[in-house]
């Protein structure tokens, strides 16, 4: 596949995570699909990223992906996104707090005949868990 046709499958994706639609953005996925994340490990398959999805969208109700920058090389899609959402539901272990957070991430995802087989998400983990209280705030230091 082309790189334009690799993007306009991201966009798709993109636009299904944004509108909480599961069933449209595992449509976008190979039955060999492996997700990789930090908070959430290794998943394979549909299965796999609808559990992935399910406690997001649980956590996150509102959660949304604003996309500051979306390229594509090869068989590689890279998409840098600013996400936003209020803690409503347990993420990472922690139950909700009702705060509203802001977080980075880049995520990484390979196609193959026009599907994502694999998808690798690089996220500000620590700036989430300080918004969320569970890590103390960073502090400053003066340069000296």
């Amino acid at each position: 596949m082309s790189e334009a046709q690799n993007l306009a499958l991201a966009r798709q994706a993109l636009a299904a995570l944004n509108a909480h639609d599961i069933d449209g953005y595992l449509k976008n996925l190979d039955d060999s699909f492996v997700h990789e994340s930090e908070t959430l490990g290794t998943l394979h398959g549909h299965a796999g990223a609808r559990q992935m999805l399910t406690t997001m969208f649980q956590a996150f109700p509102d959660l949304h992906f604003e996309v500051e920058q979306l390229m594509a090389t090869g068989d590689h899609v890279i998409s840098q996104s600013l996400l936003t959402g209020t803690h409503k539901g347990t993420f990472a272990g922690i139950a909700a707090t009702n705060r509203t957070v802001t977080w980075g991430a880049c995520t990484v995802v390979e196609v193959r005949n026009g599907k994502a087989i694999r998808s690798r998400i690089y996220a500000d983990n620590v700036s989430v868990l300080r918004q969320l209280g569970v890590l103390p705030a960073a502090q400053s230091t003066a340069a000296g």
